[in-house]
């Protein structure tokens, strides 16, 4: 049933039989979608409908589902973008969009769920993230799943009136001989 799992989440192929209109209320609710590029424009069910088929179609995005083990329930998604064959590497991201779930742990153990597979079967050698300056909640999580800041973007985004620096994390391979320092 599910393509990954732990004791708590399991995460599967997102597809276009998700575009529910609970999810379609996370993409267009500014608090879920606080620090993420997604949710500065409406999204509209046809657009959603279009996003998911084209990533399902993507042979450089892996993007999944979040549930809750525990009741069935979507939570959230995880993705690994940009898949950069040859330099081994990818974008990580992910939301809770399920409010009731936040801060119970589950986008940490998505995040190290998904990059233990980037890692273990896939063989990257680098997965990373852009994380804006003013969602700590969200730097939090990555440092706990083990990624460590790279640079800073200065005043990269426009976000809650103002201009916001973004951070470049990244987490290496730790069997791929990395020079992380």
């Amino acid at each position: 049933m599910y393509f990954l799992e732990t004791e708590r989440i399991g995460l599967r192929p997102l597809t276009a039989d998700d575009a529910s209109p609970e999810y379609l209320s996370w993409l267009n609710d500014p608090e879920v979608t606080r620090g993420i590029e997604t949710g500065l424009f409406p999204t509209t069910p046809a657009a959603l409908e279009a996003y998911l088929e084209a990533v399902s179609k993507s042979k450089s995005d892996l993007m999944f589902a979040i549930i809750d083990k525990a009741n069935g329930k979507h939570i959230g998604n995880c993705k690994l973008a940009n898949i950069n064959w040859v330099n081994r590497n990818s974008q990580f991201g992910i939301i809770i969009g399920d409010k009731p779930s936040w801060g119970k742990g589950f986008g940490k153990e998505a995040c190290s769920l998904l990059v233990n597979y980037a890692f273990e079967k896939l063989n990257l050698h680098k997965v990373w993230l852009i994380v804006y300056a003013n969602n700590p909640a969200a730097q939090a999580i990555y440092e706990k799943a083990g990624f460590v800041r790279e640079g800073c973007q200065k005043e990269q985004v426009f976000s809650e009136g103002t201009y916001v620096d973004t951070y470049l994390m990244a987490i290496f391979n730790p069997g791929s001989g990395a020079k992380t320092d």
